[in-house]
């Protein structure tokens, strides 16, 4: 038998530890060492043991035999000295982190001891704060949760959900950011922004009456709605609200006179319409990426949703504000336009995260229905703006974050709630390590349909499983949402029934390289993946219920990847040697034999079809390409059935004058300087690639951005 450590290490069984633990408590109590025959029963009695054991785990045999020999005041000296010593090492580790956090040379993200990211530009005490606990938070997240399980299934379950995590068949994600229970993540409705409330945060507030307050009361419903959740927030009624108060300072044909004077002449600098909703753009955008006490410092993750006409119109016909008004398109179509051109230009002069956009448009299953957006969507990315582009056939699903899609059941206008069709998202996500379970299912060397069997027959138990927790913890959820713990929900932003819990994906491409497949678009890597999304979404709509719905996401991973990666590289399982983690899409990101093409047609229907929560393409190209490049790669997406996707061209920046292009240069143009720094999507958002912590930088290093003469048309 061998000892796991509480880091994790293996070392050999030594009972003479336990023999010396054991005395020091009877000398404690008795003033004497432990009577011989129980320390030989201890010793003969472990010496039994066969599997590895956890020093947690032999402290509960010594505790548990104390209690059989009626040693009972020995028993709780023993318990209390470990309790007590236990909060002593912990808090000796805290501060030994603290220490190392502050002088490891390291990035914020890469100082992370548990679910690091890239959405901290400077280390400093608050987001050092949120990292101390971490361990802390994760042990609690874990117990409510064991407690839970065991309420609704039984030990059992609850014991096996401790194994599925410890053993890395799964992972529960940002399990360790906060001890509370919160949603995960979630797109909401304003509406309740207009009736003026104090319902979010407790302070009393009147419904804003001008385009500036309004704009104050978003930006700080944007960072309270952000504390009650784990992830992003998304605002698909963006435009329709800015045109409403818009309206109330300018009137309803504000969008045809906005050259017109918006000051008097005694204002020095007057501007017009047009620079006035500028100014209100800046003041969002600025403070959306100013970083968050509550979130270790990091900004919220803020997202917002662009439509085409058909689309918004399929959306937004039956909209009503509290005032019998209702938004027009030819004023939102204004909006939106000067908006994506403003934001373009003004990441030339500083780069900022958030927003994350995306752009939906309609088709007919061949082409986009409205050519005006086609054609913005196109000259935009010709111009080196970075967005999403959702393409649907019809406007029963949003993608409302960096990649998660989600199924519109009902939409329905009301002047309590506003419109419904707006408000979804995820409570929960629990993400399956594929590599690991398909490894563990294919015990011997099966030909390829008994190999998919095996896969699929392991697969379904660990999903109907992950179903069971997702319960638990939506259950919990829903109590404390009655409680009145969520006040976004009480307050009508969101409703808990609007949120799905997902079943993650990560390892779909090493899974497939271990059974001798290559990530390519051949028959059998396709009918691997459709069987793991298939098998999946079967599942999900299995089990569904109005209460608990289940969607399926092939998720960023952003720090995951490398987690499972090393995880199984430590238990010897496979794992592929020319990467450093796993991959994040169906095609590999550093295969330079993947064409443009290959990637879109690799994230096409055929692949992507049963994955019902989404998945985003991020192609990388190292240079911009013209508008008809673009228009060509629409339509092809179209005909293969990619949904949703992005271009991702490194932008520069000098660190020494700040001169930024949308492009990677290694010598500034402006000032000569070979000091710059590149920013690229990480894992859906744009981030500084020195602040990518250490694995995914090294990935980062590997991507294959293909030049614009790889794509003919």
């Amino acid at each position: 038998m061998k000892v796991i450590k509480r880091d994790g290490t293996i070392v050999p069984f030594d009972f003479s530890k336990i023999e010396s633990a054991v005395n020091k408590a009877f000398n404690s109590v008795h003033n004497c060492d432990a009577p011989e025959d129980f320390i030989d029963y201890l010793k003969v009695t472990s010496s039994t043991f066969e599997e590895d054991m956890s020093v947690e785990d032999i402290q509960k045999f010594v505790i548990y035999s104390l209690g059989e020999f009626k040693y009972y005041d020995v028993q709780i000296a023993y318990t209390e000295y470990r309790y007590k010593h236990t909060e002593e090492r912990l808090i000796k580790e805290r501060i030994l982190y603290m220490k190392n956090y502050q002088l490891n040379g390291e990035n914020a993200a890469t100082s992370s001891a548990s679910d690091p990211n890239a959405n901290i530009t400077l280390k400093n005490v608050a987001n050092m704060e949120s990292e101390v606990y971490k361990p802390t938070n994760r042990r609690t997240q874990r117990i409510m949760l064991y407690d839970e399980i065991l309420k609704l299934y039984g030990k059992e379950l609850a014991d096996q959900y401790i194994k599925d995590l410890t053993s890395h068949i799964i992972y529960t994600h940002d399990e360790a950011s906060t001890p509370v229970l919160k949603n995960y993540c979630e797109a909401v409705t304003l509406y309740p922004l207009l009736f003026g409330s104090d319902s979010l945060d407790g302070t009393k507030t009147e419904s804003p009456e001008h385009l500036h307050s309004f704009c104050g009361q978003l930006v700080n419903a944007t960072f309270l709605l952000a504390s009650q959740c784990k992830g992003a927030v998304a605002f698909g009624e963006f435009f329709n609200f800015f045109d409403h108060f818009a309206v109330m300072d300018y009137g309803e044909d504000y969008d045809l006179i906005e050259n017109e004077f918006a000051d008097t002449e005694v204002v020095k600098k007057r501007k017009t319409i047009g620079e006035k909703i500028i100014q209100q753009f800046q003041y969002i955008v600025c403070n959306w990426n100013q970083p968050a006490g509550n979130r270790g410092a990091q900004s919220p993750f803020t997202n917002i949703s662009y439509y085409d006409e058909n689309y918004w119109h399929a959306m937004f016909d039956e909209f009503v504000f509290p005032d019998g008004s209702k938004p027009l398109w030819r004023r939102i179509d204004y909006l939106q336009r000067k908006f994506i051109h403003w934001f373009n230009d003004y990441r030339s002069r500083t780069l900022l995260t958030f927003p994350v956009e995306t752009m939906a448009l309609l088709t007919d299953g061949k082409d986009v229905i409205d050519k005006a957006y086609k054609d913005l969507t196109t000259e935009m990315y010709a111009k080196g703006h970075s967005f999403f582009t959702y393409l649907s056939d019809n406007p029963d699903s949003l993608a409302s974050c960096c990649r998660l899609r989600n199924q519109i059941n009902e939409n329905v206008f009301s002047f309590t709630n506003g419109l419904t069709g707006v408000q979804t998202g995820s409570c929960n996500v629990i993400t399956i390590n594929l590599n690991r379970l398909t490894q563990n299912a294919v015990k011997e060397n099966h030909d390829l349909g008994a190999a998919f069997n095996d896969v699929k027959e392991v697969l379904t138990e660990v999903v109907e499983r992950i179903h069971k927790y997702h319960i638990a913890y939506k259950t919990m959820l829903y109590e404390w949402e009655a409680n009145g713990m969520f006040t976004a929900s009480k307050a009508g932003y969101i409703s808990m029934q609007k949120l799905y819990s997902t079943v993650g994906l990560n390892g779909i491409n090493e899974a497939a390289e271990f059974l001798g497949m290559k990530c390519s678009y051949n028959e059998d890597y396709k009918n691997f993946c459709q069987l793991i999304t298939g098998t999946i979404s079967e599942l999900n709509h299995k089990n569904s219920t109005k209460k608990f719905q289940f969607n399926s996401e092939f998720v960023p991973a952003e720090s995951l990847s490398s987690k499972n990666y090393n995880w199984d590289l430590q238990d010897g399982y496979w794992v592929p040697s020319d990467r450093n983690l796993y991959n994040s899409y169906f095609y590999l990101a550093s295969d330079p034999n993947t064409s443009i093409l290959d990637r879109f047609k690799l994230h096409g229907r055929e692949f992507t079809g049963k994955l019902d929560g989404g998945v985003g393409l991020h192609c990388n190209l190292d240079e911009h390409l013209s508008q008809k490049q673009y228009e060509y790669l629409i339509n092809y997406a179209i005909e293969v059935g990619c949904s949703y996707f992005t271009f991702n061209i490194p932008n520069c920046q000098c660190d020494d004058c700040g001169h930024i292009e949308k492009h990677h240069f290694g010598v500034c143009p402006k000032c000569g300087s070979e000091n710059t720094t590149d920013w690229t999507r990480i894992i859906g958002y744009l981030r500084p690639v020195p602040k990518f912590d250490k694995e995914r930088y090294k990935e980062a290093l590997t991507r294959v951005y293909h030049p614009a003469s790889n794509l003919k048309c």
